[in-house]
């Protein structure tokens, strides 16, 4: 069964009156591939709950009251500084069109993973903090401290400061909220200092002063530390359902502190958990706030977003996803994506179908998608079958002059847009070809036999045979000549193209203009 169908009747079980379905991220910088892995596999087992019948709700939240913990390496550091230790929020976006920072990087996320299908509720981490709903969280793990504060001995076997509390003021003299130390707690009011030496990558400035921790519609007091936040928003938000990368799933890491502390101090049940692996480029991790790795935008240059839904959903949860662009990568995952369609559209195998299908963008539920559906039903939009053409057929195509009637005669323009990226960045320079203005200085390696076959495939060009018809004389008149095919085509690629291989020859003529070709074939017989 289908990874997401196996957690899917597991929760099932359950039988709760609705299942809420959450993920989070914060927007540092512009976010990378591994946070789609997160937001795509949540959308993917909340579309697979839906498919069982089970009543869901989709969020996302944007955790944009975080700090900014450093610059990222594209933005003008001089400029952003000045900000390292303040909320994300309070800091101006690096162009117009956002109302500050965390908007901008989030926004951008939120159009990427929205045209690859996935349309989640958005929750803003300040609505939530203003709306009020984080108050009893914030006052349940002040007035329990000590419970807190074991629970962090326990889990990294190191002490805790008796001045330690889980929250952090927003310094009301320099915005910092990473400097600003809550140092008492008498049950309505911090006591907090903005300490010079808090960290070691900003300063802050030394203010003390007494505070209420809790937001009102107007203002928001401060923020808990993430690990001890993440358990408070799950019960503000009523999440029964999150996943996470295995770096926080490991044992003694941050979901195992999270869990402890939604059971034992907030007396919340923790959300049904899955850990997923890393989605790695080129063998790397990457980050949003390092500015390494490369954003959603960059990769829906690169793939239609239904093969990116269909590379997340074929990968099993317990595996890396190592996609490097460079190679056979790209044309290999199209080759799969074919065979998936074949197995939906054949009904053969059952779960290469079911990834098919859970990687079409368009889906019509009963409700938006973001309710679920009264009573959990849904149903799809019509699925299109894909293009029969191999992705390394059209990446021949493109490079091919006057192939563009073929393109559109075989309704491909769409996959062919990918073809010629993955062509012009990507693809191996075996792959390449470029049909040569002078005739290629390979030309001179060519048999006498090889020389007597342009001249008659210069002659056959009269025929006017079709390109199919004309793959096969030219064949016939290879071997007419005790030319094996090798000999035969590598001719023709010696003298147009200046390589030993290329793309079917008899395309290749047919997509240049005649007279060239006639002149090529007979200069190079010569």
């Amino acid at each position: 069964m289908f990874w997401a169908d196996v957690i899917a009747q597991d929760i099932k079980k359950r039988k709760l009156p609705q299942e809420k379905v959450d993920d989070m991220k914060t927007p540092s910088g512009r976010i990378h591939v591994g946070a789609l892995r997160a937001v795509t596999t949540h959308d993917i087992v909340y579309k697979a709950l839906i498919d069982a019948g089970v009543k869901a709700r989709f969020s996302y939240v944007f955790d944009n009251q975080d700090p900014m913990d450093g610059v990222p390496v594209y933005l003008d550091k001089e400029k952003y500084e000045k900000y390292l230790g303040v909320p994300l929020f309070m800091i101006p976006p690096p162009e117009k069109g956002a109302k500050d920072f965390a908007e901008y990087y989030a926004l951008e996320f939120k159009n990427g993973f929205n045209q690859i299908g996935c349309d989640p509720e958005i929750i803003w981490g300040t609505d939530l903090y203003l709306s009020g709903r984080m108050n009893e969280g914030i006052k349940k793990c002040l007035d329990q401290v000590d419970k807190i504060r074991k629970i962090y001995e326990d889990l990294y076997k190191k002490p805790m400061p008796k001045d330690w509390y889980p929250f952090n003021v927003y310094c009301p003299n320099c915005n910092k909220v990473s400097t600003a130390k809550v140092t008492d707690w008498d049950g309505e009011f911090v006591t907090f200092e903005c300490r010079v030496d808090a960290v070691k990558w900003t300063k802050g400035c030394g203010y003390k002063g007494k505070t209420s921790p809790f937001a009102t519609k107007e203002k928001i007091a401060g923020k808990l530390p993430w690990k001890v936040e993440w358990p408070v928003k799950w019960q503000a938000i009523g999440v029964t359902v999150e996943g996470a990368g295995k770096d926080h799933m490991t044992k003694g890491g941050s979901h195992d502190l999270a869990k402890r502390v939604a059971e034992e101090v907030l007396g919340y049940k923790t959300p049904y958990a899955f850990a997923h692996e890393f989605f790695l480029v080129g063998g790397r991790k990457m980050s949003s706030s390092k500015g390494t790795g490369v954003s959603v935008v960059e990769l829906l240059e690169v793939l239609p977003p239904q093969l990116i839904r269909f590379l997340i959903a074929k990968t099993k949860l317990n595996q890396a996803i190592n996609f490097d662009p460079a190679g056979d990568t790209i044309p290999k995952l199209f080759d799969e994506y074919q065979k998936a369609s074949d197995a939906y559209f054949n009904k053969t195998d059952q779960d290469l179908a079911r990834v098919f299908e859970l990687s079409q963008i368009a889906r019509l539920a009963e409700d938006s998608p973001r309710s679920g559906g009264a009573g959990g039903k849904s149903r799809r939009g019509e699925i299109q079958k894909p293009p029969s053409i191999r992705f390394s057929t059209l990446a021949q195509w493109v490079q091919m002059p006057n192939m563009q009637e073929q393109i559109k005669k075989e309704n491909v323009q769409e996959w062919a847009k990918y073809a010629r990226v993955w062509i012009e960045k990507y693809a191996p320079e075996s792959e390449k070809f470029l049909v040569q203005e002078k005739l290629p200085e390979t030309a001179k390696n060519l048999s006498g036999k090889q020389k007597d076959l342009l001249k008659k495939i210069a002659l056959a060009l009269d025929n006017n045979f079709d390109a199919e018809e004309f793959q096969t004389e030219i064949y016939e008149i290879g071997k007419e000549l005790n030319l094996n095919g090798k000999q035969t085509f590598a001719a023709i690629y010696l003298s147009f193209i200046g390589k030993d291989h290329g793309p079917k020859a008899a395309w290749l003529i047919k997509s240049l203009d005649k007279k060239f070709v006639k002149e090529r074939l007979l200069e190079a017989s010569e």
